[in-house]
């Protein structure tokens, strides 16, 4: 399941440059601003009487101490076994804490999944940079999870803005690419059309001399009407 990073409420009383908690293939914040918490990665108001509040034990930073109930700690936030994101890591918990990772690795002492490498959705015990299946956006390629859109170390080529793929069945050559999607416009682009005319100049020129013609024809046509109206 895609879900934006850090964007829009996620984004939301996040402290400057904390938007680090890996969860499934997505970043959240991992500490949030004075006064509040990261609960399923969404900064929540210590102050609120909501139940995400009861759920973190503030740690004082903006990060979680401990969880409870079937919420795990995870990068200093709280996160549902049961719902997403929490679930793309954790597939059981209780008392606070994990017992089950959906990345086949052992929770730690505090409850928490030990991370995979990156864009691996399962990996070795023994080492969590080799990986055996891959997040949607990636492909495998040995033991290594590659974007879509990149090249991979043996051969396999990306394709550009790929967001969902498989790797070829020789392992050779291009990606077999199911989704595209275009890059985000970056909104500081000074050439990006920031919401006015995206017409050119010679365009609005015609468009205004075609509209004064019309209305010039349309006097006309009145005039000559009233004028031959008025004679009968």
């Amino acid at each position: 399941m895609c879900i934006p990073e850090c964007t829009g409420k996620y984004a939301e009383n996040c402290a400057d440059g904390q938007c680090t908690a890996k969860i499934g293939s997505s970043k959240y914040c991992s500490r949030c601003k004075t006064g509040f918490v990261p609960v399923d990665g969404i900064c929540v108001s210590v102050a609120s009487r909501g139940r995400e509040t009861t759920i973190c034990t503030p740690k004082g930073d903006g990060t979680c101490e401990s969880c409870k109930d079937t919420y795990f700690l995870q990068s200093g936030g709280c996160y549902q076994s049961t719902a997403y994101p929490g679930k793309t890591l954790c597939e059981k918990a209780s008392n606070g804490k994990c017992t089950l990772c959906a990345n086949l690795q052992t929770p730690d002492t505090n409850g928490s999944c030990p991370l995979c490498a990156a864009g691996c959705d399962l990996c070795d015990k023994s080492t969590t940079k080799t990986c055996s299946a891959c997040f949607p956006g990636y492909y495998l390629s040995t033991d290594k999870c590659v974007k879509c859109d990149a090249n991979s170390d043996n051969g396999i080529k990306g394709v550009t803005n790929c967001v969902s793929c498989d790797p070829p069945d020789s392992n050779q050559g291009s990606v077999t690419c199911y989704v595209t999607q275009e890059p985000t416009v970056n909104p500081t682009d000074p050439s990006v059309n920031k919401g006015g005319s995206s017409l050119s100049t010679g365009a609005i020129a015609g468009i205004s001399i075609v509209i004064i013609l019309i209305i010039g024809g349309l006097a006309g046509f009145l005039c000559w009407w009233f004028l031959c109206h008025k004679k009968k």
